[in-house]
């Protein structure tokens, strides 16, 4: 991973966690560590990933949706899977 993309991550990632800080005051949670905690923070992650896969279509002239991602995501979600580890 290039040092701009490692830039861009952290970026991204300190977006997430404001927002996931935001989640959990707006939810009432007051275990971050809790299963509703760890709810909040994949909710986070996955309402971040499905707006930089926006972004990155509209940028690119390619017509995206929620259907769309959810189908690409769920392919991408099982290659992990039988490849039996994570994607960096």
């Amino acid at each position: 991973m290039s040092t701009l993309h490692k830039q861009a991550m952290e970026a991204v990632l300190k977006a997430a966690e404001m927002d996931i800080l935001g989640t959990l005051e707006d939810q009432g949670i007051k275990d971050r560590y809790s299963e509703e905690g760890d709810q909040a923070a994949m909710d986070v992650a996955i309402l971040h990933g499905y707006r930089v896969f926006m972004r990155i279509c509209e940028a690119n002239g390619i017509t995206a949706d929620a259907e769309l991602f959810v189908e690409m995501a769920g392919e991408l979600a099982d290659d992990i899977a039988q490849d039996g580890g994570s994607e960096e």
